[in-house]
């Protein structure tokens, strides 16, 4: 095979590959969504108890100044009542301190109502709580695992860098100008194999001549619709060569 087409085939499979990882490293922060989600549903149910049990918590310190001041005017009244000199007016003071009872006992039932709905909330909320924590947990080791694989495939992207910085050295200036150019030009594939007088790059049929001189892998060829770089591998090897594009003509 040609030295320079060799060195062409190996550089589209390392930039290929830098290609992949980089992708793979842009994909990565939609793997935590699903985490994130649960998360923030989690601690959407979490709030929501949180803010109920401090309003139930609120109605009954309100509730429980209420009892205070119906208690001290119970207290008041029936001081008053001691001092009273006729009947009418005793009755008048009992009349008034039972309507005051009755408050005092209703307010009683509002807080004995909150004290169960406070109690109520507590548990749900202690629930969601540790169910928001679990949560909260499982985000922190998704997003160290994800933090970790960039790391990895950062790592493996410089590798490639270096070798591809290897081959490019020993690549033509001119070839490898022109190898760029596709590249940029050709979304990331320059270099495709040819199969059944086809460009497996745009698809398009390939002269038969020129494609038997492509066959021989003695030469540099491009394609004279896509202009990518053509070279022949015997089909039973084509499934694990190079990415190839979309494009048809």
């Amino acid at each position: 095979m040609n030295e320079q087409l060799s060195l062409l085939i190996s550089l589209q499979e390392i930039d290929s590959a830098i290609l992949a990882i980089a992708e793979s490293i842009e994909s990565l922060p939609n793997k935590l969504n699903s985490a994130r989600a649960l998360l923030k549903k989690a601690n959407t149910a979490f709030e929501k108890f949180k803010a109920e049990y401090q309003k139930a918590e609120k109605q009954k310190k309100q509730k429980e100044g209420e009892l205070e001041e119906t208690q001290e005017k119970i207290n008041k009244l029936k001081a008053k009542s001691a001092e009273v000199k006729t009947n009418k007016e005793y009755e008048a003071y009992l009349k008034e301190i039972k309507a005051f009872e009755d408050t005092r006992y209703q307010i009683e039932e509002n807080i004995l109502s909150a004290m169960e709905t406070i109690d109520a909330l507590s548990g749900n909320m202690k629930q969601e709580e540790a169910e928001y924590e679990k949560a909260e947990e499982k985000f922190r080791q998704e997003e160290k695992a994800l933090e970790e694989e960039k790391n990895r495939l950062s790592s493996d992207i410089d590798t490639y860098k270096s070798k591809r910085k290897d081959l490019a050295d020993k690549l033509d200036n001119e070839i490898y100008n022109r190898y760029v150019s596709i590249l940029e030009a050709a979304g990331g594939v320059a270099v495709v194999p040819v199969q059944n007088e086809v460009c497996l790059g745009c698809n398009t049929n390939i002269p038969p001549q020129l494609y038997n001189d492509i066959k021989n892998n003695d030469d540099i060829f491009s394609c004279c619709y896509c202009n990518r770089f053509l070279f022949y591998r015997v089909p039973s090897d084509l499934p694990g060569v190079i990415k190839t594009g979309n494009d048809t003509h």
